[in-house]
């Protein structure tokens, strides 16, 4: 069909038809003036059966334009052609939610993720004096990099509107309508917090929360007001989220949150005290500082005398606060003779007319020359600048900044080896790429392992900073491995921060502690790092394949494929990175793709598993590939020889149960499970999160795993 001309817009009224509604159609369609692709929506020409629908249309138009947010769909232009009035929008490229849930629930972390961005549009609306009043699955789009846009604003109303709609008359969807909706009854900011409940009991339980096989009994079930609590309809449903729901929900508006602002605050709440608490490790500090006097300087030495001595003070007080530290106020420049000390802190100020300048030069003893002819050698120069209210708040934030140079200059200083007479880069280089590929293995044996091959690394050179990251990132795996125990994240924090002491561009430290992040579950802080790591090399492949996976994970799916095919091209014997873009191409409906990437994958594995058959990450992902694609009897065949390799292993027990789950056999995934959590796996960090689990959810034996 030749493409139809509307207006200064183009479009081929069959192929690029978006949707449809009782009074207006949609299309993908390119506007001619601005060069752009819209979304264009057309009021019927049988509308004239509603005599109010074009008042309504406009209505539509003008609430909509009103408003600029991210998580809400852009509005271009209102006009009319031939008097029939259209709609030029933002066109978007995502599924809507209600597709979405035609294949699964979400899970807990993307559904919050979604709901936060459906409340943030909600309050913008809310504070504009506007109840969008059709909130449903269907207005809600989640496009590939994870965004999620709030559509349609055809029955939107102004508070204190005069209807277009009349009092009493049901306008909405009924499924998602709160109460007073139904009764068609004056509805305020309550009532899309109603719905706003309705649509996300159903996103995160897979079930309507007012179910009916016909419309009146549907209205009845909310006029009941008697919903199923969402852990009944899905076993170890989070008590936070299922409050949350069933406060949205409550038959009285007045027991519900007042409108979408106190919703987000809550969701944001939820999402924070989801999020595990960080074990903040540093390197030990110790020493005693020197603190000779201020020397002043600048225009203005009267100014710089007045505040000297007492910030001195100050300083030296906020410095002996910190554990393993000593300070000594000098009276004088000269060190003092046969008294033991590491650093020496000279500090230059300037200050004048509330502004100061503050320069450190943190100094540090070269112990082979003795304490009776001190060598010195300069460690750091830093500089401190700050503006204050008078003179007391000046030199309270000039005291604030130098705490905070010196403490870091101290945490990198006893984070560095001190030299020693032997290195032996080439074996030390060789130790840590052994350890690398040991470590990649999966099994906790080959963990146990890489760990020794990384000691020997740093034993053979002990300013080898890929061997002090590695040893992060096998230390973070240890703590997966070993029941959860925090004091591994500790040394792995604190051995990838010596590795950034040795070598700041070392972007393996910055992957291996965005992995501490994220096993502690700080998403925020693991993809800081892993995007660092890539800046600094964009050859580091785990970085590409930890960030891929994450992105995903926040909905992100556009940007994962991406990350995910680099890893692949950069690491092809890793069979993981394949079988994340897999998942990614399915929900990006990129479907040959994923076959192929699948094929890619285990081909891949199959001839790296012939050269190196104890690599249990190959062969257990190689079984997740087989089993997505339907080859299950393939998949079963390599989860056997798996566990035959390493038949008391946390690791391979816990993958296991993973393709079982995907496979359907749940009593065995089960059984795989509680093996894995016996032998050390905390499998805690994945039963949460990990969406091959699902099916698993509603049974009692999962969720005695789960508590």
């Amino acid at each position: 069909m030749p493409e139809a001309q509307f207006a200064h817009f183009r479009f081929d009224p069959v192929a690029h038809k978006l949707g449809e509604g009782p009074l207006s159609e949609v299309y993908k369609a390119r506007d001619t003036v601005l060069d752009r692709t819209v979304a264009l929506k057309i009021l019927r020409n049988n509308a004239e059966i509603d005599p109010k629908a074009d008042k309504r249309f406009e209505r539509e138009a003008r609430h909509a334009s009103r408003i600029s947010h991210p998580n809400i769909t852009t509005v271009y232009e209102y006009g009319k052609a031939d008097n029939t009035p259209y709609i030029a929008m933002e066109f978007l490229e995502g599924r809507t939610l209600d597709k979405l849930l035609k294949q699964q629930s979400l899970g807990y972390e993307e559904g919050l993720r979604v709901a936060v961005q459906v409340a943030d549009a909600l309050k913008e609306l809310h504070h504009d004096g506007l109840i969008h009043r059709d909130l449903k699955p269907a207005n809600v789009m989640v496009l590939p990099d994870g965004t999620a846009k709030l559509l349609d604003f055809g029955i939107v109303r102004a508070k204190n509107e005069l209807g277009i709609t009349q009092e009493g008359m049901l306008v909405g969807t009924v499924l998602y309508m709160s109460p007073e909706q139904v009764r068609g009854s004056e509805l305020d900011a309550r009532s899309d917090v109603f719905a706003f409940g309705s649509v996300f009991y159903h996103a995160l339980t897979g079930a309507l929360p007012f179910p009916g096989r016909s419309f009146p009994e549907v209205c009845m079930a909310i006029l009941d007001g008697k919903p199923r609590r969402p852990s009944e309809v899905r076993m170890g449903f989070p008590a936070k989220i299922e409050d949350f729901l069933l406060r949205c929900l409550d038959p009285d508006p007045e027991r519900r949150f007042p409108h979408a602002e106190a919703v987000h605050k809550a969701l944001l709440g939820i999402v924070e005290g989801n999020t595990a608490v960080a074990s903040n490790a540093s390197a030990a500090i110790s020493g005693r500082v020197l603190l000779p006097p201020v020397t002043c300087g600048g225009p203005n030495p009267h100014a710089c005398g007045l505040i000297a001595g007492s910030m001195r003070k100050g300083l030296a007080a906020e410095l002996a606060r910190i554990k393993g530290v000593d300070v000594d106020l000098l009276d004088g420049h000269a060190l003092p003779e046969g008294k033991p000390f590491d650093y020496v802190l000279r500090l230059e100020l300037s200050a004048g007319g509330h502004t100061g300048q503050l320069e450190l030069f943190l100094e540090k003893l070269d112990k082979k020359g003795g304490t009776r002819t001190p060598r010195l050698e300069v460690m750091a120069r830093d500089h401190v600048e700050y503006t204050g209210t008078d003179d007391f708040d000046l030199e309270a934030g000039l005291v604030r900044g130098a705490v905070r140079v010196v403490k870091k200059r101290l945490t990198e200083i006893a984070l560095t080896p001190v030299e020693t007479a032997r290195r032996d880069t080439e074996a030390s280089r060789n130790h840590a790429r052994h350890a690398h590929e040991t470590l990649h293995k999966g099994t906790t044996k080959h963990l146990l392992a890489a760990i020794s091959s990384f000691r020997r690394a740093i034993d053979a050179d002990e300013f080898c900073a890929i061997a002090y990251a590695g040893l992060a990132e096998a230390m973070a795996r240890k703590y997966l491995y070993w029941d959860g125990d925090p004091a591994f994240l500790d040394e792995a924090r604190e051995n990838a921060a010596r590795a950034l002491a040795l070598d700041p561009d070392c972007a393996e430290a910055h992957t291996s502690l965005g992995f501490a992040w994220q096993v502690s579950g700080h998403l925020t802080d693991a993809q800081r790092e892993y995007q660092l790591a890539i800046q600094l090399d964009n050859d580091e492949w785990l970085a590409h394949r930890l960030l891929g996976a994450l992105r995903a994970r926040a909905g992100n799916f556009k940007n994962a494929a991406g990350l995910l095919m680099r890893a692949t091209v950069l690491k092809p014997t890793h069979i993981g990175s394949y079988d994340h873009l897999y998942g990614v191409y399915q929900r990006l409906n990129r479907y040959e793709e994923a076959l192929e990437t699948a094929d890619r994958g285990i081909a891949a594995a199959k001839a790296h598993l012939a050269r190196v058959v104890d690599n249990q990450e190959a062969r257990l992902h190689l079984a997740m590939l087989l089993a997505r694609i339907g080859l299950a009897d393939e998949a079963r065949d390599q989860v056997e020889r798996a566990r035959e390799v390493a038949p008391k292993d946390g690791y391979t027990s816990f993958h296991s149960a993973c393709v079982c789950a995907i496979l359907g056999d749940l009593p065995e995934a089960l059984d795989l499970l509680g093996k894995a959590q016996e032998r050390g796996f905390y499998i805690q960090s994945e039963l949460g999160r990990n969406q091959d689990l699902d099916v698993l959810r509603g049974m009692k034996e999962y969720q005695r795993l789960v508590g």
